[in-house]
């Protein structure tokens, strides 16, 4: 296919300015020079009567609540974000986003803070000092666990695991119910994997392509992700809907293997009584 001279060429855009109340596209033809769409222009689009969707076309996800600026400036960090519960969460590290990674995919877990308010503690010397956790996270029974991500080398060269203790006989109950101190050994490569593919199902829903996932499964003791997108006949689509299904519990993954099409998968205990019933 010849690519066409972008001087002279017909053009189409579809231009989005959105903000958090509104939405406006506009859709206009460019025949050459450029020419700025106006309100008389008969091929504006206002968002009144563009066609209906099923389903919203931008989802925009609710602000940090991190209580510090994350996103500093440095030339040899990294700064990732990613959405948790249709809230932006910033993170300060690669580990960091990993391990918000596999909170998130938690079902006890409901709300994940990152960076929450500084909490003040006294050393064994008997100085004051200030730390702020990396992580906030609530369950679903109310408890609260302040959580800090570090690699396991920096926290056996700093002992950072007999700071933590001290900070955690002073934590304000109001504040949290417990810590946890998370590494990069509670991080391996596989769970990340699976996490972010667990995720990535709740954007998506089809509920007659789960139960003819879930009908394959009871009709065999177990099976690979390959052999029950072959019988399905759905491809991709089988694939996506095994996903959602281990997400929420129904199906589980044997030995907590990566997922991909040759793990073998299972109902869970209680799925497969129901479909006994």
């Amino acid at each position: 296919m010849d690519l066409p001279n972008s001087g002279s060429c017909r053009t189409q855009f579809l231009v989005y300015t959105c903000a958090r109340d509104k939405a406006q596209a506009v859709f206009t033809r460019n025949w050459g020079r450029g020419s700025v769409p106006t309100e008389e222009n008969p091929k504006m689009l206002t968002i009144e009567n563009l066609p209906s969707s099923p389903a919203p076309m931008i989802y925009l996800p609710g602000e940090s609540r991190s209580s510090r600026n994350v996103h500093s400036k440095s030339r040899g960090a990294c700064r990732p974000s990613i959405v948790v519960h249709g809230r932006e969460v910033m993170c300060e590290s690669g580990e960091e986003r990993d391990a918000a990674q596999i909170i998130a995919t938690n079902p006890d877990v409901v709300d994940l803070r990152e960076q929450p308010p500084a909490v003040t503690w006294v050393d064994a010397e008997g100085t004051p000092r200030r730390h702020t956790f990396d992580f906030l996270a609530t369950l679903r029974s109310g408890k609260k666990i302040a959580i800090a991500v570090k690699p396991m080398e920096v926290a056996k060269r700093t002992r950072f695991l007999e700071t933590l203790s001290l900070i955690a006989r002073q934590l304000p109950r109001s504040f949290a119910d417990g810590v946890k101190l998370v590494t990069d050994e509670d991080l391996p490569l596989d769970h990340v994997h699976n996490a972010v593919l667990l995720r990535q199902s709740l954007r998506t829903s089809n509920p007659a392509h789960d139960e003819l996932i879930k009908r394959l499964l009871a009709e065999h003791k177990y099976a690979t992700i390959g052999q029950i997108i072959e019988a399905s006949g759905l491809e991709g689509q089988a694939f996506q809907a095994i996903i959602r299904l281990i997400a929420a519990g129904v199906v589980r993954v044997i030995d907590n293997a990566r997922i991909g099409y040759l793990a073998r998968i299972e109902l869970t205990i209680s799925s497969s009584n129901e479909e006994v019933a």
